[in-house]
């Protein structure tokens, strides 16, 4: 396999960017026309820092570029990662939304994969373009490892299709070939 390059996509970051600049405009506003009080200062002030970090967040996802290889996954942007396949120690799927969600009965939460090494973390989410293809990956490196998974991480991967035990080829291939 030659490197893939995984984005986060504008469409999928478009409610971030959002949500970060009306929470901006509303904290900033409120601070800008009201007469200063501690109290004002202390729920907008801290208001405003929480949304421009949350802009800043998301520009930074947005900024990150993931490099897929044979060999290791790593992240450019602001800052600069990498994790070789063959030192992988650790892989969290986690999915964050509502039981009703979780059960597809309703669209709407998003999953979360975290990879460690000895030194690095590094954590995506499922609006990364490529994401399955990227916890495929994953699963086939730690499997290759002998790092064992939690439950709940195996049965996120079933529910991205991804069996943890069995050596299957990546996402999209088999309907390929069928075709």
């Amino acid at each position: 396999m030659t490197a893939a390059q995984l984005h986060y996509p504008v469409r999928a970051l478009l409610g971030d960017y959002i949500r970060s600049g009306v929470g901006l405009l509303v904290g900033l506003g409120v601070l800008l026309t009201t007469p200063p009080s501690w109290a004002i200062l202390l729920i907008f002030g801290g208001l405003t820092v929480l949304f421009l970090l949350f802009g800043f967040r998301t520009v930074q996802r947005h900024a990150t570029e993931v490099t897929l290889s044979d060999t290791q996954v790593g992240c450019n942007g602001f800052f600069a990662k990498s994790i070789e396949w063959g030192q992988l120690s650790r892989i969290r799927l986690r999915f964050y939304g509502t039981r009703r969600q979780a059960s597809g009965s309703s669209s709407g939460g998003f999953m979360e994969l975290k990879l460690s090494d000895r030194g690095t973390t590094m954590t995506f989410d499922s609006a990364l373009e490529g994401f399955e293809h990227l916890a495929w990956r994953a699963t086939k490196a730690a499997r290759e490892n002998g790092v064992s998974l939690d439950p709940t991480s195996a049965g996120n991967l079933l529910q991205l299709g991804i069996d943890a035990d069995s050596d299957q080829p990546p996402p999209g291939t088999a309907s390929e070939e069928s075709s």
